[in-house]
């Protein structure tokens, strides 16, 4: 078998998988060279974590070639690499999220491969690689809305809160939103993702991120609001790993909505915008314009809300200059309690659970 195809069917093995597509292969042939691919087929999926000496033996390599190999790519973030127990230890990281991110945030020399590799990453969410990101009803990640587009009389849950999240985390630190930097559409702000707990302290011990206080997370999150972008997160309850601010031209997390055409119920937050009855609206249009899925529109000489687009993300509420926009409880959904449970739930509707338990198997024996 083709090493790369061999690399990409168990890359399609993770919750977001890697459809073969013409454009999926150009990636990994980008970013692995032949020799990588061979290796890293044989690198387990999270949480399992080997040695290059036992990653040599599953491969069928010599034990130097796979640790030069594996520290190559180590090196590059196409693999996940840990110093542990006096030595490194490696596991494949999936495609999305995962390696196609590291390869533009802070601190990444975009040399040509990694520029053509963003270019085909956006080509490929238009195909299979979109269906696999968008075409199921559990999405990974959830919109939070802008805190201070919600009336003070309703209720709010802790997950619904930016502040609270940022606070239940233990650390901290920001990089550059990879969409937009690989993407090139737009000029909004670059270094606006988040990261929290673990996924921080990885990428800043790989020179990919910088910690920030809360209170400069915090002052980012505004930032991002003024520049009409959309905070979303992992779709749990239990303390997120990232929590992104995202634009509606780059973002693969609002793509699914605007350019596919997808529900927004899969992203979207308890909330709804809605109009405000005997508000002074001028029908300047500032909130039609600044809303990044496209669900406000002029009828009737006033301001109307397709409720169906509408992602609850506060970005045309806090926009208005005539406040004549609200964001009301439209539900008390929660969204799944850790990331296991997301990642099981995922699994599930993609008919990968049996794959997954016979890879397992095979990493391990």
């Amino acid at each position: 078998m083709d090493r790369h195809e061999e690399l990409r069917k168990k890359l399609d093995l993770f919750p977001i998988g890697l459809p073969r597509a013409e454009e999926t292969m150009k990636i990994l042939r980008l970013l692995f060279s032949e020799e990588e691919a061979g290796v890293a087929a044989h690198v387990p999926m999270p949480p399992l974590m080997f040695t290059a000496e036992r990653i040599a033996r599953k491969a069928g390599v010599g034990r130097k070639e796979a640790a030069e190999l594996l520290a190559g790519m180590g090196s590059r973030n196409v693999i996940m690499e840990v110093d542990m127990l006096g030595g490194k230890l490696y596991s494949l990281a999936p495609a999305v999220p995962g390696f196609f991110e590291m390869q533009f945030m802070s601190g990444q020399a975009i040399d040509e491969n990694r520029r053509e590799a963003g270019r085909l990453w956006h080509e490929a969410l238009n195909g299979p690689f979109g269906e696999e990101n968008y075409g199921y009803a559990t999405s990974g990640v959830r919109v939070v809305p802008i805190g201070k587009t919600i009336d003070a009389t309703q209720t709010v849950f802790n997950f619904e809160e930016l502040e609270k999240i940022v606070k239940s985390a233990g650390s901290l630190a920001v990089t550059d939103c990879a969409c937009r930097k690989s993407a090139g559409k737009c000029g909004g702000p670059l270094e606006t993702c988040i990261m929290l707990g673990v996924s921080a302290d990885y990428l800043v011990g790989k020179g990919l991120a910088r910690r920030v206080t809360k209170r400069e997370a915090m002052q980012i999150f505004e930032k991002c609001a003024d520049a009409g972008l959309v905070a979303t997160t992992t779709n749990t309850v239990q303390t997120p790993g990232i929590i992104c601010n995202c634009c509606k031209c780059c973002c693969a997390s609002l793509q699914g909505v605007v350019a596919l055409n997808k529900p927004a119920s899969s992203v979207r937050s308890n909330f709804c915008s809605t109009p405000i009855e005997g508000a002074d609206c001028k029908l300047c249009k500032v909130c039609v314009n600044a809303c990044p899925v496209e669900a406000l529109y002029i009828a009737d000489e006033r301001i109307a809300v397709k409720e169906e687009r509408c992602i609850g993300c506060g970005v045309c509420v806090h926009k208005c200059r005539q406040n004549a926009l609200a964001l009301t409880r439209k539900s008390e959904k929660r969204p799944l309690e850790t990331s296991l449970h997301l990642l099981a739930k995922m699994v599930d509707e993609r008919g990968k659970t049996e794959k997954i338990i016979r890879n397992i198997v095979k990493d391990i024996f």
